[in-house]
């Protein structure tokens, strides 16, 4: 739902493989050393069409050495989607390989035992393309049934190794058509969206203005009806930074307040209510990844109060990069 997809789905994907422990003087080890297994799940069977599909990778060292590989998450040149829909021609999301990484980089590093976990919407990533302003996602997935495939080519550029291409486990699901509720539901918060895009009445009425409002009342009257409603963990993410070009350049000329959800006090409220409600979810643990990158100083309550949950794992995750990158940052001692 952000103003500018592309430029959105940039932000959340970083740059470079998430750390999961400080670099070390280790030389890379070869192909047959490492003991890395991918794998890759959406959490169920079966969604009702427009529904978010969170898909969740993750990248385990499996050995007692440490793992070197080139960049990974969804949304980086190392990782391919196939997604087969029927009997039609398979969708595939992958990019060029042909990239130089220059020295002293010597790949990223995965210490013994640890894993690396990523996720992001798949609609996000795959599907027919369609007008994203008036729809939540970037990508439409049909009614139908679909096997997915992530390979992840781990050792790209990475200096010393040979060529490890590494595959997860095919993933079926099926697709079916919405019921009268879902189809309100959908349009309901397709209309929300619009609003973020509305360029009229900025001055008077201001509907495109007034959108993270309506929009979070919206969360916070479903979350009380419907805890487990799979849009929760995108609308606390992707929906309240969503507004349309004209009202972002109002925004910037100071004629319009901006709305920054992460110091809004019920936007946390609500996103900590639904992570503890959906923990065991896929969506759920999007959730954790999205609060991450702006809320580091949460992770540790988080990975406490989770427990041995999909979204408790990602908060480690998260909390041991965090920590890595900060102290990445702090000044060498004197």
């Amino acid at each position: 739902m952000s103003a500018c997809s592309h430029k959105s789905l940039r932000a959340m994907i970083p740059s470079a493989v998430l750390l999961a422990a400080a670099v070390t003087t280790t030389r890379p080890v070869s192909a047959p050393a490492q003991q890395l297994m991918l794998s890759a799940e959406v959490g169920k069977t079966e969604f009702f069409e427009g529904e978010p599909i969170y898909l969740l990778v993750r990248l385990q060292n499996l050995s007692g050495d440490t793992g070197w590989v080139t960049f990974f998450g969804l949304g980086t040149l190392p990782v391919t989607l196939t997604l087969s829909r029927g009997n039609d021609n398979p969708l595939v999301r992958t990019l060029s390989h042909d990239y130089v990484v220059r020295p002293p980089w010597r790949g990223d590093p995965i210490a013994p035992g640890t894993s690396i976990v990523n996720t992001l919407v798949l609609q996000d990533l795959v599907g027919d393309e369609w007008a994203n302003r008036s729809h939540l996602f970037l990508g439409h997935l049909s009614p139908d049934q679909y096997d997915l495939h992530v390979e992840f080519a781990a050792h790209s550029g990475v200096p010393g190794t040979t060529p490890l291409t590494l595959k997860a486990a095919p993933i079926s699901f099926r697709i079916r058509a919405r019921t009268a509720a879902e189809e309100a539901e959908v349009a309901e918060l397709e209309r929300l969206r619009q609003m973020g895009w509305d360029t009229t009445g900025v001055r008077g009425s201001r509907p495109g203005a007034d959108y993270q409002a309506p929009l979070i009342n919206w969360v916070e009257r479903r979350f009380g009806e419907q805890p487990d409603d799979p849009f929760l963990p995108f609308l606390l993410d992707n929906g309240v930074y969503s507004v349309g070009p004209i009202i972002a350049s109002q925004v910037e000329a100071g004629k319009l307040s901006r709305f920054d959800p992460d110091t809004s006090e019920v936007v946390s409220r609500l996103r900590h209510a639904v992570i503890e409600r959906q923990k065991f979810s896929t969506g759920g643990t999007r959730l954790v990844q999205a609060l991450s990158a702006r809320h580091p100083d949460q992770l540790a309550a988080l990975a406490n109060s989770l427990g041995s949950t999909p979204a408790g794992d990602m908060a480690r995750y998260q909390l041991v990069r965090s920590q890595h990158l900060q102290r990445s940052k702090d000044p060498p001692p004197r």
